[in-house]
């Protein structure tokens, strides 16, 4: 997984609430492409019949306009990434090269998703959301410092737990974490296997 330190870009705007993970991954697609799950991404608006097999782009949806095609940073509305618990959605978001998402709320399990596939996802009051979607030019994601960075040089903090604030600097996620700890972890098992036989019978060690 690619660190994240500092991510400067331009910033989609696409402030509607509650889009859920049907609308960011619609199964009825992802089941049979999942090696191509940002080509369907936001489908039932990024593609002017919904259709991610047509390739007819919308060209009202944000994405699709050219001065937001290259976009790293995502300006999102209320309950972003709400519904099913499906971790295509972050994936997908992630396979189009969003780094940033930033929103007033996230669905709780879709939040913790977006950390393991390298995505930053950032809670700041939706007053604030609109002033990043207002300004001109590129805004700067400091991780290291909890910041934004604006055009004309205001910084606006943010909170992020530690723990995956460090997962994404160091670019881990959950499994990278814990085999970072192997060492640890044989030292463990071979001196328990000492004190307790009978609970590593017939595992391989």
């Amino acid at each position: 997984m690619k660190k994240f330190e500092h991510v400067k870009s331009v910033a989609v705007p696409w402030l509607l609430p509650n889009i859920d993970t049907d609308v960011i991954t619609p199964m009825k697609r992802i089941l049979y492409n999942m090696e191509e799950m940002g080509k369907y991404s936001f489908a039932p608006y990024r593609f002017a019949d919904g259709d991610g097999d047509n390739d007819e782009l919308n060209p009202k949806f944000p994405l699709n306009q050219p001065q937001f095609r290259d976009s790293k940073i995502m300006l999102v509305g209320e309950n972003f990434g709400c519904g099913s618990s499906r971790e295509t959605a972050a994936i997908a978001i992630a396979e189009i090269g969003i780094r940033c998402l930033i929103a007033p709320s996230f669905g709780g399990i879709f939040f913790k998703n977006c950390f393991q596939q390298g995505i930053l996802p950032i809670v700041l009051p939706m007053e604030m959301i609109h002033h990043l979607a207002a300004l001109q030019g590129e805004i700067e994601i400091d991780l290291e410092n909890c910041q934004i960075i604006c055009p004309d040089g205001r910084q606006v903090p943010f909170e992020v737990e530690a723990s995956r604030r460090r997962m994404l600097l160091e670019g881990l996620d959950d499994v990278m974490l814990t085999l970072k700890k192997e060492g640890r972890t044989r030292e463990f098992i071979e001196k328990d296997s000492m004190l307790r036989p009978w609970v590593y019978r017939n595992v391989l060690i």
